[in-house]
Parts: structure tokens; C-alpha cells; sequence
């Protein structure tokens, strides 16, 4: 089912392996964020869209990061639990689209509602990406992190990629569940989320070490 996981804190477990897989083995979380393969051939596992994930994830709420391009199968693929749309606009950075250049990036909601906000927010990109060849900026996914849940739920990332959504999990004191199919990236998001348990944000609970078992 998996290659291996990693329980880095009480609440925060990540997994080895394809999400097709582990899925099905999970519990129900409290919100999926996560950022799927758009099917743009960006890199060799970015072939197509997936869609089974959608199905096998038990979730409340869920949200998914697509680029432009992809709004169309993401919404094709919610179907009728589709709720709204939140965009984010990039100030210092811009991507390819169909039509020309764009600088916003879009989150599909679906199945449940989060509380109630804006549905739109600026960012500005500042920080040194991780290697991996569609990472998304920290200070984004704070904000959506941010947004979509509350303090203390579990979220879900199916395609964990390096681990900024759980980087932004944790420091929010948010339970984060990760899936990741590359070991490399997996190595990354292992390394990153830990240092990210390390440096908590000011008025915000630290997640607490994994429980060790006694021996009998």
C-alpha cells in the first residue's frame, strides 16, 4: 500500500506511495487541500489530470489548486458540489496561459463550505522555491491554508509534492496528512515540515512530539 510514513509530530503523518492506494486506508479529514497533476506535461508524472483521488478522499471540504488551464476539469470533475472559486493574484510573477500571460492562480471549493471571507487575495512571491518542478509559493498557500480551515483540523494533501501545504499546516496549528509518490520530494517534504515543527508561529500551538509506546 505504501513504501513507508513518517510520523512527524501527534497529528502529522506522511506517506510514501500512491494516493490511489492509501486512500481508501484513511479515515475522514476535515478539508483536502492539494495540488494535482494539471495535465500539462510539465513534468513525467504530469501526463494527465488524475480524478480517482477525488472519489476515495473522505473529507468535508475540498480544494483544489489548478492553473487556468485546468478550471475546466477540475470543475467537470466536482460536478454538482461545486461551491465558489477562490483566486489569488501573484503581484511579482506571471505564468503562460491559453490566451497570454497570467498572474493569478484559482482553488476549486467543493463539497462543503469553509467560513465565510473574501474570495480573492493578493500575494507576492519572496522566498527560495524547493526543487520541485511546480512548487507553490509558502506565503500562498498560508493564505488559502488560512482561509479554508480552522484552527486544530485535520487536512489532507494527496499530492504532497515538497510539503508546502503542510509546511503552512503546521505552522497554523492545523493535523496535516501527506501523499507523495516521488521519494525525492517525499525526502524534501520530510525535511521541511520538520523544520517548520521547529519554528511555529508566534500565538500559534505547536503541534506535540509523536507519543513514544511503552515497552511490555
Amino acid at each position: 500500500m505504501y513504501h513507508r510514513f513518517e510520523t512527524l509530530a501527534e497529528g502529522v503523518t506522511l506517506y510514501l506511495g500512491d494516493c490511489r492506494e492509501i486512500l481508501p486506508c484513511l479515515g475522514k479529514v476535515d478539508v483536502v487541500v492539494t495540488d494535482p497533476p494539471y495535465g500539462c506535461n510539465k513534468a513525467c508524472w504530469d501526463g494527465s489530470f488524475p480524478t480517482e483521488w477525488y472519489l476515495l478522499a473522505k473529507a468535508e471540504r475540498v480544494v483544489t489548486i489548478t492553473g487556468s488551464a485546468g478550471v475546466r476539469d477540475v470543475v467537470r470533475l466536482v460536478g454538482d458540489e461545486f461551491i465558489d472559486v477562490i483566486a489569488a493574484r501573484n503581484l511579482n510573477g506571471m505564468t503562460r496561459g491559453p490566451i497570454g500571460f497570467g498572474n493569478w492562480l484559482s482553488a476549486v471549493v467543493s463539497r462543503g463550505k469553509p467560513r465565510q471571507g473574501v474570495n480573492a487575495f493578493d500575494f507576492s512571491v519572496i522566498e527560495i522555491m524547493p526543487d520541485h518542478p511546480s512548487p507553490k509559493p509558502f506565503i500562498y498557500m498560508r493564505r488559502l491554508v488560512e482561509r479554508v480551515t480552522e484552527f486544530g483540523e485535520t487536512l489532507l494533501d494527496p499530492f504532497m509534492g515538497s510539503g508546502t501545504t503542510g509546511v503552512a499546516a503546521v505552522k497554523l496549528g492545523r493535523r496535516f496528512i501527506g501523499i507523495e509518490i516521488e521519494e525525492k520530494y517525499f525526502d524534501i517534504a520530510c525535511r521541511r515540515i520538520s523544520e517548520a515543527l521547529k519554528q511555529p508561529d508566534l500565538f500559534i500551538e505547536r503541534p506535540k512530539p509523536p507519543k513514544q509506546e511503552a515497552f511490555l
